[in-house]
Order: structure tokens, then C-alpha cells, then sequence
């Protein structure tokens, strides 16, 4: 670190960069090469400090002075020993920090989960129609209590929704139904992992993850925007369809399977048509989310046409997945489609 603060050498790198890495931080030059190349030409900021930064100033304290000398950020991502914290004007209030967390309890290392942050964040913002910007314009970001802080220009206010994951009082609601919430969880984890995959070379893992972070970011919208509805019916349906559809999806994109195929793809048979199989896949299982999150909003009945049969059934080792997942899961038992 030069002889200024933490907070004074972010600002400053963040003036010619998208991201930047305390060197306090271990394997600090590969993560900045590798959050860098998933963000692209996207308008997100990244700052990573070690826990050190947190006698200089709180993590409110970054955030709010990151979003007023950068506000070129449509997005900025923090972390501070690794505590992850987000916001983004792009975004509804709060989606942004919501998705921080989660990448923070799924993920397995501070690396992942910033890179899994970046991956959603971009899924997100780049899907019309289920997520759309925030009609104030405000940045929401999070580690603990809502605040606002100084304005950027007469009349922009940044919010920060102050909360960790961690830390989240007990008996919160979510409306996540049982049957969905942990492959969405795996799902966001996945998406990291094959991010990680494509910052290594990866093309076509590259191209996978956005797109496996916008399914779990349009799965979770789905059912908020159904539960905010209060029909119980509809949220039964979509718990029994989605149940079925995002474990076999899970099934087939797990590490054993897909990515395993696309970075080693000389050690399966047939590897073009089972990545031709799982992309189709992909595609239709994103398409219909955006349906039915269209069909919430017009107030009409739920329809669902996508069956993974075709990927699951021919596959004898994602039926074998299939069952390995449901015995993980707490052994439930089948879920009683609602007459």
C-alpha cells in the first residue's frame, strides 16, 4: 500500500481501473486479473481490502466514498476481510446487497464469491422485463442498518442497506418455497465455478455462468413477486414445478457433469451432443422464467411447457446424480403436485 489510506489508494486506482486488490491480500494480482475479466466493459467497481482496512474506516464509510468519487459504477462491489458488502443503481433497492449475501453463504472462498457477485449482478441487469432499474436511481448497499449519505450532485442520494447474511435476525421471511431454495443456492454457487473456469480460458464456460446466475436471480424473482401476489395456489404450483425442473438443471450443470465436460471434454463420449443437450436446456429453462415472471405481472395462471426429461432420462448418471441430491436434501420424499 502507498503511504495515503486504504480508502484514498481505492479511490485512486479505481479512477483507471474496474477493480482493485489490496496487495494485502493473498493471490492479490490473479484476483484482479480474474474479477477484470468478468467484468468486462461493464459499468461495476470492485474493491477488495483485507481486514485490515476496517480500523481505517467502517465498510459504510467505503462504499459511501467509493459511490461519490466514482459514480462512472452503476454497480460497486466490496470486500473487506472477507465481508462482502454491493449496490447498484441499475438494480431494484437492495437486490444488489441481497445477491452479495448469498454469494457469500454459498460460495466456498472470498474469491468465488465476489466472482460469483460480479457474474449475478451482470445476469441481472442484462434480463429485460424481471429485473428492472431503480426508479430513484440510488445505489443500495449493505452491511447493517439503512443510511442515506451525501448526495452526488444536487439531488442523488446513495442508500445503504446495512445487513450481512450472517447476521440476519432470526425468523426473517423469505419466500423461497423449501423445494427450490437450495438449488438456487447451488445454482449461484455453480455460476462461480464455471466463471472460474472461464477466467482460466474456458470460452464456452465463460458464456455458461451469466447465464446460470440469471436463472437463479430470475427463480428467486419469480417467487417473490408471487408470494408479494399472496396466491397460495400459484405459489404451490411454481414450488412443484420449479422443485423438479431446478434439480435436474442443477443435475446436469453440476461439477461432475457439464463443466467437468467442457474442461475435459476428450474423457466423455459424445461430448458435443451432451453440451448441445445442456445448453438447449439452459435456454429453456431461462425462457420460461421470463415467461411466467410476465404471466405473474399480467395477473394470469402460471403455464409451464419445459420438461428436462430429454437431458435427465437418456443420462443414467443424472439419475444417479438426481437420487444423490434428494438424499442430501433430507430424504423428503416426493413432492404432491396441488390438484
Amino acid at each position: 500500500m502507498s503511504g495515503q489510506g486504504y480508502i484514498d489508494d481505492a479511490v485512486e486506482a479505481l479512477t483507471g481501473s474496474n477493480v482493485y486488490v489490496s496487495p494485502e491480500v493473498s493471490g492479490a494480482t490473479a484476483l484482479r486479473d480474474q474479477l477484470s475479466q468478468q467484468i468486462g466493459d461493464q459499468p461495476i467497481g470492485v474493491a477488495v481490502f483485507s481486514s485490515n482496512a476496517a480500523l481505517e474506516a467502517s465498510g459504510t464509510e467505503i462504499l459511501s466514498t467509493l459511490a461519490e468519487q466514482h459514480p462512472q459504477f452503476q454497480t460497486i462491489i466490496i470486500s473487506v476481510g472477507g465481508d462482502l458488502a454491493a449496490g447498484s443503481r441499475d438494480l431494484p433497492s437492495g437486490e444488489a446487497l441481497r445477491i452479495a449475501n448469498e454469494a457469500e453463504g454459498s460460495a466456498g472462498s472470498t474469491e468465488a464469491a465476489l466472482v460469483e457477485t460480479v457474474q449475478t449482478v451482470i445476469a441481472a441487469t442484462d434480463t429485460a422485463g424481471p429485473v428492472s432499474p431503480d426508479a430513484g436511481g440510488a445505489v443500495g448497499i449493505g452491511i447493517g442498518a439503512v443510511l442515506v449519505v451525501a448526495a452526488l450532485g444536487a439531488a442523488l442520494g446513495v442508500f445503504l442497506g446495512v445487513r450481512r447474511s450472517r447476521r440476519r435476525a432470526a425468523g426473517e421471511r423469505t419466500p423461497l418455497p423449501d423445494s427450490v431454495r437450495e438449488t438456487i443456492t447451488r445454482l449461484r454457487a455453480l455460476s462461480g465455478e464455471y466463471a472460474a473456469a472461464g477466467a482460466s480460458g474456458n470460452r464456452l464456460a465463460a458464456q455458461v455462468a451469466p447465464e446460470i446466475a440469471g436463472i437463479a436471480a430470475n427463480a428467486s424473482e419469480l417467487f417473490e413477486r408471487l408470494d408479494r401476489k399472496g396466491d397460495e395456489g400459484q405459489l404451490a404450483l411454481g414450488a412443484v414445478e420449479y422443485g423438479e425442473t431446478l434439480r435436474k438443471l442443477t443435475a446436469a450443470l453440476d461439477r461432475d457433469y457439464f463443466l467437468d465436460i467442457l474442461t475435459h471434454p476428450h474423457l466423455w463420449d459424445d461430448p458435443d451432443e451432451r453440451v448441445a443437450e445442456v445448453r438447449e436446456a439452459i435456454t429453456d429453462v431461462s425462457g420460461e422464467l421470463v415467461a411466467n415472471i410476465k404471466q405473474v405481472n399480467a395477473r394470469r395462471g402460471l403455464h409451464f411447457q419445459v420438461s428436462l426429461d430429454g437431458v435427465i432420462g437418456r443420462r443414467k448418471e443424472l439419475k444417479d446424480w438426481e437420487r444423490e441430491f434428494d438424499r442430501a436434501d433430507g430424504d423428503t420424499g416426493p413432492i404432491a403436485r396441488p390438484q
